[in-house]
């Protein structure tokens, strides 16, 4: 008998609009109630808690109970990078027609634990040109600049197992560009919500940019707010 994975598993959980837009809502790599997802996807709670359900068999949720609410989440990074993978397939002239919403998710939007959009490819950009990251083949090296980089943004080294890359290259949905995931890229969201660069937008993937945050941006990678704004759609 012939071993083969159950894509068909997989695909099953995906073939359902409202499913897929409960995975896109849990692409911003927080946890949400049943009702928050429902409202996103458009459907009743009853509902959701069904799409949930089957999500969560074909392992691509998990749920927790803190009190009387039992969040969800997607339930590690590889399925968020393997939905990011899905979705430089599928096609993307929506976009042309939804004004600022697409031209906000196109310059910078949360992967995950990550930045993506042209915020994330432009920043990826810059810390190879520095020399903070080097990139042979596939492969992600910390640079010379490194640990300088770590200083200047104010965190601690990433914990990065032995023998671990400080990041990985993610293959950017609309960009068509890497821009980083991994530990590195984790610490760089963190950072840049503590300190207000970044503002998560409620319902939605997008990262809004402060003032701060384009000060910031121009400070640590060299990015002028002209070139982060060329995320807006031609």
């Amino acid at each position: 008998m012939t071993i083969e994975p159950r894509l068909d598993i997989i695909g099953a959980a995906l073939a359902d609009p409202s499913r897929s837009r409960i995975l896109c809502e849990l692409m911003d790599g927080r946890a949400f109630t049943n009702k928050e997802l429902a409202c996103a996807a458009g459907v009743s709670p009853q509902t959701a808690s069904a799409h949930l359900t089957q999500l969560e068999m074909a392992g691509l949720t998990s749920s927790l109970r803190s009190g009387r609410h039992v969040y969800h989440r997607i339930v590690r990074a590889e399925v968020a990078e393997a939905l990011e993978g899905l979705a430089r397939l599928s096609p993307t002239d929506h976009l042309s027609r939804t004004g600022q919403a697409s031209a906000d998710t196109l310059r910078a939007r949360s992967c995950y634990n990550h930045i993506a959009g042209r915020l994330g490819v432009l920043m990826t950009g810059r810390l190879v040109a520095v020399d903070v990251l080097k990139i042979r083949g596939e492969a992600v090296f910390s640079g010379s600049r490194y640990q300088a980089f770590l200083d200047d943004i104010e965190v601690e080294g990433p914990p990065i197992a032995a023998g671990k890359p400080p990041a990985k290259l993610c293959l950017d949905w609309t960009e068509r560009q890497h821009h980083i995931s991994g530990p590195l890229a984790t610490a760089i969201l963190q950072r840049s919500l503590e300190q207000n660069w970044l503002r998560r937008r409620t319902g939605s993937r997008v990262l809004s940019i402060t003032a701060d945050g384009f000060n910031a941006f121009d400070r640590l990678f060299g990015l002028s707010k002209q070139a982060i704004d060329q995320a807006d759609l031609a």
